[in-house]
């Protein structure tokens, strides 16, 4: 029983501990997280998401593309909603890497910087992540997204 009792005041002690350092540093730090499949149309340039986790939906659009040895970088912006009203918009760039003996078929990775806010998120920043896969031939990506916002 005294074991317990010591992990329990040891989790409290983290607790307080990591409490008192955000409310030191006075920053609130959200986690986003999830999973996304999108769709791109019009030709490429244009792509919304159906998600799970932080974001219920998404829409963005190619602004660039420069080939590379191993795919492509697209130059994108973002707009992402919360089911709570909350939309943060970002421009990123993703790196598609082409997925040997796949045809059509790349590895997505790309960092979404905030530019905006606006909702219950409104004064957040930072960066989040995903990676995943996109077919070219159907248009279809399917993600996994991960990182946090904090103001």
């Amino acid at each position: 029983m005294k074991k317990i009792l010591t992990a329990i005041a040891f989790c409290a002690a983290i607790l307080a501990t990591n409490s008192t350092v955000q409310a030191q540093s006075g920053k609130q730090c959200i986690p986003i997280g999830g999973t996304a499949l999108g769709q791109f149309f019009d030709g490429g340039s244009q792509v919304i998401g159906s998600m799970a986790g932080t974001w219920n939906a998404t829409n963005g659009k190619v602004v660039s593309q420069k080939e590379t040895a191993t795919g492509l970088v697209l130059g994108m912006e973002h707009v992402f909603s919360t089911s709570m009203g909350g939309v943060v918009r970002t421009r990123d760039n993703v790196e598609l890497t082409a997925v040997p003996g796949k045809k059509d078929t790349y590895m997505l990775e790309l960092a979404y910087n905030v530019v905006e806010t606006f909702g219950h998120l409104k004064g957040y920043t930072g960066t989040f992540y995903s990676f995943g896969l996109l077919k070219m031939a159907s248009g279809e990506a399917l993600v996994r997204y991960s990182g946090e916002l904090c103001k």
